[in-house]
Parts: C-alpha cells; sequence; structure tokens
C-alpha cells in the first residue's frame, strides 16, 4: 500500500466507504490497519475525510476486507452494448482529465461528478467522442466551472 496520501479540503466518500464496510464487517481500525500496514490514526483519519486517499489505495483497502470497489456512472439503463461503449468513453474521458490536472483518478472523478462533468460527457456521449482531446477537456472545464459557480452563488 502507498504511503502517499494527498489532504484536500472535505470529506471523502471513499473513506465513508470504507468506514462503512469495515463496521459491517465487525473490523476495528486497528485490525485493518494491520492487515494494510498503516497505523489506526491513518485508517481514522481516512474515514473521517481528514486525509484523502487515491482510487488504488481505497481498493486495497477494501480488497483487505474481502470486498471490491467500483467506479459506477450513474444515470444509465441496464448494461447494453451501447452502455459499455458509454462507459468506456466517460472513464477514458476522466483519465484524460486527471491526467491533465496532475490529480489521482478517483479526485477527477469525484470533481467531474460534483461539477457535473460526467453528466455532461453521459449526455454529449455521441458528440464528445468525435472531438480531439483538448477539446473535450475544454469542454469539461467549461461546464464544470459553470455548475461550481452556480453552486458558489446558490449558497
Amino acid at each position: 500500500m502507498k504511503n502517499k496520501f494527498d489532504n484536500l479540503e472535505g470529506g471523502s466518500m471513499l473513506g465513508v466507504t470504507i468506514q462503512q464496510v469495515r463496521k459491517a464487517k465487525g473490523m476495528t481500525q486497528e485490525e485493518l490497519g494491520k492487515r494494510v500496514g498503516l497505523p489506526k490514526s491513518s485508517i481514522s483519519k481516512i474515514e473521517k475525510g481528514m486525509t484523502h486517499i487515491s482510487f488504488e489505495d481505497a481498493a486495497l483497502l477494501m480488497d483487505a476486507m474481502g470486498e471490491k470497489i467500483a467506479i459506477q456512472v450513474m444515470g444509465m439503463k441496464e448494461p447494453d452494448e451501447k452502455r459499455v461503449e458509454r462507459v468506456r468513453f466517460v472513464t477514458i474521458g476522466v483519465t484524460w482529465y486527471a491526467h491533465s490536472k496532475k490529480m489521482p483518478f478517483a479526485d477527477a472523478y469525484r470533481y467531474l461528478l460534483v461539477y457535473k462533468g460526467i453528466q455532461f460527457l453521459e449526455e454529449n456521449y455521441a458528440y464528445e467522442q468525435t472531438l480531439p482531446r483538448q477539446t473535450l477537456l475544454d469542454d469539461l472545464d467549461k461546464v464544470c466551472n459553470r455548475n461550481r459557480e452556480m453552486l458558489r452563488k446558490a449558497v
């Protein structure tokens, strides 16, 4: 397991998920920490959102509890060939975005989810998939910036 964690403001959806699974399994933070080589205090910080972890680290923690973690693209219907193509496209879009912003995939996914970039990719899949990478990234920035501003004004 990586010992490198990125500190971010706010809570972590991954941390809350890890805590829920750990409690459901009847495990203590100390037991989970021993399985992955982290002190209890690190597990506590992860679960409270005081330390944000990468998607890969969350997967390792879940694996230590005998569970798997997956990204769910919301708003999609039953599995079919088009859904698989859309999911693949959204995943590639998030990967490109994470790489362009030099951030972990999970952070990029969370950001795009909150500011409706994922929704934008899903809704505009047919058109956006035809565009060059940089144009798609510019479109995601515009959508997220607009939605971030709208949320700020609403608060």
